[in-house]
């Protein structure tokens, strides 16, 4: 069972290292270098805004809020598949090493997850909640015992026991550490620390006695595994194809009046098959959601007009690249090749949606940038660069970049 453990694992880093190279490409790579450069200015001016006001009343609940969802961020990875439900099951015995390895992986994952997360939170917890520094090494080191104690937890919840009840995973995930940790914000830190040691020795004790009498839910283990992958893969489908995941067409009938109608002109036939075709996929429409979406956040946050004009523009740019695929949606449907087709004319059709898309979308980001205070002269301005490198994205550089991919 250890061999099949190590080989699951290089499996699933070679499976992790082969998608990553195309999340992290050069345009995501350069849109995340102005992310984190505009994250890290608006962080240090909010907390510069915060460092002089001693009456800050909702800094502590924040931080506590944000230590407690930190928590569940990370889930065990066992890297089990639906035939070792019946190819696994004589070795029922060994299973216990192998979900302790997978334990020992995943807590060293989850730490290092929540050490990252709470080094950006520190600053926060010294200036705007005012913990002292001792305070703030205590709540790590309890923050990364409730982590192991989690991780825990979720091995012995492999296990078939009476204890996979809602109420009780709502009180041992959330309603129990949320009580440690606010201790640690309110209280001295260590006091926090203590207790949370006292809980992963008993829930160390615990899962010693059940991994030697329980029975091992395979079903159950099989799926939480299935769920974990599947929203990774969902993830690594907004940057690439997964063969794992294939986005069912959703008719959406009540989109129908918002879309083109039918013509027989060919530019016609195309904007109504384009259309269709962006608005039914998951995979296009999702992800044109999730950008906007993601910007507009981005944006509301950074008070800096030229930043905010910069992200903008980025994520116009991010837009209309993601958005070229569509273009070639229908060549493998036969008829494309087999009916007479002017090419230029499912060209403009194309490039008219990108535009809509893109101009959508530019409207969104003007609205945040808008609100931010500028003049008015250098909002409008705003809108019209972000609506001029619209048209320039949908109608020069989607040609050439739909050449390249034809």
């Amino acid at each position: 069972m250890n061999e099949i453990w190590k080989k699951r694992r290089a499996s699933y880093q070679k499976m992790l290292l082969k998608y990553l190279r195309y999340v992290f490409n050069d345009h995501f790579v350069i849109a995340l270098l102005f992310l984190f450069g505009a994250f890290g200015l608006s962080y240090s001016n909010f907390l510069k805004s915060l460092s002089g006001n001693e009456n800050i009343w909702w800094a502590q609940p924040t931080a506590l809020f944000i230590l407690v969802i930190m928590m569940h961020v990370n889930q065990i990875a066992t890297f089990l598949k639906e035939p070792d439900k019946v190819f696994l099951l004589p070795q029922e015995k060994e299973i216990r090493q192998y979900i302790k390895n997978s334990g020992q992986y995943s807590t060293f994952i989850a730490v290092t997850v929540q050490l990252a997360l709470y080094v950006v939170l520190t600053p926060f917890l010294l200036f705007a909640a005012k913990l002292t520094g001792l305070n703030v090494i205590f709540l790590a080191i309890t923050q990364v015992v409730l982590t192991i104690d989690r991780t825990k937890r979720q091995a012995m919840g492999l296990f078939i026991t009476q204890n996979r009840v809602f109420s009780k995973e709502v009180t041992f995930s959330w309603l129990i550490p949320g009580l440690i940790l606010a201790a640690g914000v309110y209280l001295p830190a260590y006091v926090a620390c203590a207790v949370a040691i006292l809980l992963l020795l008993f829930t160390t004790s615990r899962e010693q006695k059940l991994l030697a009498t329980k029975i091992f839910d395979w079903r159950y283990a099989i799926d939480q595994e299935a769920a974990r992958m599947a929203r990774l893969y969902r993830f690594f489908n907004m940057f690439t194809d997964v063969g794992s995941v294939s986005p069912k067409p959703k008719r959406r009938r009540y989109l129908d009046r918002l879309l083109p109608k039918y013509s027989a002109k060919p530019e016609g036939i195309f904007k109504y098959l384009f259309w269709r075709a962006f608005v039914r996929s998951g995979e296009f429409s999702n992800l044109y959601l999730r950008l906007t979406l993601l910007c507009l956040i981005v944006l509301f946050f950074i008070p800096n007009y030229w930043v905010s004009l910069l992200i903008a523009a980025v994520f116009v740019y991010l837009l209309g690249f993601q958005l070229m695929p569509l273009f070639v949606t229908y060549d493998e449907v036969v008829f494309m090749h087999t009916y007479p087709i002017n090419i230029q004319k499912k060209f403009l059709a194309f490039s008219k949606m990108l535009f809509s898309l893109l101009f959508i979308s530019s409207i969104f980001f003007f609205i945040p940038i808008a609100i931010q205070g500028p003049e008015i002269i250098k909002a409008l301005s705003a809108l019209v660069l972000l609506v001029a490198e619209s048209a320039l994205i949908a109608r020069i550089y989607s040609k050439t970049r739909i050449n390249k991919m034809s």
